[in-house]
């Protein structure tokens, strides 16, 4: 009686883990999806934007260093590579000297699903007048990378805009005509 007993007990232990682990196992709970902000992410990233927009069309130094993080990442093709915060507000402050005229749209924003990085890129032109020589203007395009702070606002670590390339000048009629006339003559 003793063997089947302790068999009986062997297999009765052996079901019993068996049930424990299934029902663990049933009752293993994934923890919920974050929910997806990235729409409203998307708007905080267009008002910040614009913010930045407005204090850069009004040199106001501060307001425009205030849309970075502590560590931004800034790369104009002017300049060496500025890093840091202090560093671009320096930046920002010999830029402004010469009262540039700065604008930009926002062609697109993409947050991220993590919903903690995003990036926006979009086009826009530098005006300057200089008091000696002429006025100049340039088109350009940009990428920013934008990651969201502990207090959920956004703010950019990586800043990048490249000069569009020069517009080639137009053919002058006498040009056209020219190699037309040339190309017939063959």
């Amino acid at each position: 009686m003793f063997v089947l007993n302790h068999r009986a007990g062997y297999l009765l232990f052996c079901i019993l883990s068996l049930a424990f682990m299934l029902a663990l196992t049933g009752c293993e709970s994934k923890p919920p999806a974050a929910p997806d902000t990235r729409a409203a992410d998307e708007t905080a990233i267009r008002a910040a934007d614009a913010a930045n927009a407005k204090a850069v069309a009004a040199y106001d130094v501060a307001g425009a260093v205030s849309a970075c993080t502590d560590d931004v990442v800034g790369m104009d093709p002017t300049s060496p590579v500025v890093i840091g915060k202090e560093n671009m507000r320096q930046f920002l402050e010999t830029m402004f000297k010469d009262k540039p005229d700065l604008s930009w749209t926002i062609t697109k924003v993409e947050v991220a699903r993590s919903g903690d990085l995003a990036y926006s890129y979009g086009a826009g032109k530098i005006s300057m007048k200089p008091k000696k020589g002429k006025p100049t203007e340039e088109t350009a395009k940009y990428v920013s990378v934008w990651k969201k702070q502990t207090d959920g606002s956004w703010k950019i670590i990586v800043n990048t805009m490249i000069p569009d390339p020069p517009a080639k000048p137009a053919a002058t009629k006498h040009a056209k005509s020219a190699s037309h006339k040339k190309s017939h003559k063959k």
